[in-house]
């Protein structure tokens, strides 16, 4: 058997708490018709038909003012905190619909990035205070898997996304170099080639599989260096390198502190030189939202990491 449950049809709805609110505030019907752009007769007899409804008169006429009964002024009580909270409401609906409220999730495939990503996010929330900013480090290594799963909401990446429901922005473009310790045999070349690899204990801080100097030098070339570690820390890549304990490809910026004080040299990949863009990756449909909108301008124009 199937049990409906129905509840009572209210009798006050919104629009009778505003009529309460105005004839109140106002003492009485004319002001408060004006103030709710109605006329004179259709608040009389909106209040009229309610006060029938209840069962119970609202407001008593003194020296030519509405004055709430005992009963008025319960019900515009009850106005003053409905009306209060479909006022907050509509105006956090609002924001969030203007980005300004709500959550934003965030992650790179590359954890360098995040030496430089608090600078753009400090810039960020001085826009859009109302937004609470999370970094997932945790989807560093999948990226666009936790994008397309709705666990992030904007990937910095720099690898085009072939998903159809991904969509991107490009952002800036940096340069890889090999990084090697002074005294390298192959700190004095003027840039390096895949062959040059061949011999050499290549240390790098994400996979092979994802790590650019592969996807874009190495792959191609067919050649495998003798040795190959990951690292996922940037620090104990160049610390790795400074030992002498092998050789490493590398933004410039992220070896910028080494190279200035000449613990490391840098060698260009290829006579032209090797370059990366970045992304910054949404779901499709969603790049409009204000906030990301906001995100990817500060990405471009200030979060080239210096």
């Amino acid at each position: 058997m199937l049990l409906m449950i129905c509840s009572p049809r209210m009798i006050l709805e919104v629009r009778h708490l505003r009529m309460i609110e105005a004839i109140a505030n106002e003492g009485g019907v004319s002001r408060a018709a004006r103030r709710l752009h109605l006329t004179q007769p259709a608040i009389s007899h909106a209040l009229r038909d309610l006060e029938k409804k209840l069962g119970v008169r609202l407001f008593r006429r003194e020296s030519r003012r509405m004055i709430p009964t005992p009963e008025g002024v319960r019900v515009l009580r009850s106005a003053g905190l409905v009306l209060d909270e479909l006022q907050r409401t509509e105006r956090d609906l609002s924001e969030h619909k203007a980005g300004r409220l709500g959550v934003l999730r965030l992650s790179t495939h590359c954890y360098t990035c995040y030496h430089w990503l608090p600078r753009v996010l400090k810039s960020f929330q001085r826009d859009f205070p109302g937004v609470e900013v999370q970094i997932i480090p945790e989807a560093t290594r999948r990226p666009i898997e936790a994008l397309l799963a709705d666990e992030l909401d904007v990937a910095i990446v720099s690898t085009l996304p072939e998903e159809e429901n991904v969509e991107v922005e490009s952002l800036f473009a940096d340069q890889m170099v090999a990084v090697v310790d002074p005294s390298h045999p192959l700190s004095g070349r003027r840039f390096l080639v895949a062959e040059d690899f061949a011999d050499e204990h290549l240390v790098i801080h994400s996979d092979p599989d994802t790590a650019v100097v592969f996807r874009e030098l190495l792959g191609p070339a067919g050649v495998n260096p003798r040795r190959v570690s990951a690292l996922q820390m940037t620090e104990a890549v160049v610390e790795t390198v400074k030992a002498g304990l092998g050789i490493s490809v590398l933004a410039t910026w992220v070896a910028q502190p080494e190279l200035a004080a000449g613990t490391l040299r840098s060698v260009p990949l290829t006579e032209n030189g090797l370059h990366r863009t970045w992304y910054a990756a949404m779901q499709r449909g969603r790049s409009t939202a204000p906030h990301l909108v906001g995100l990817v301008y500060l990405l471009k124009c200030c979060g080239f990491p210096r």
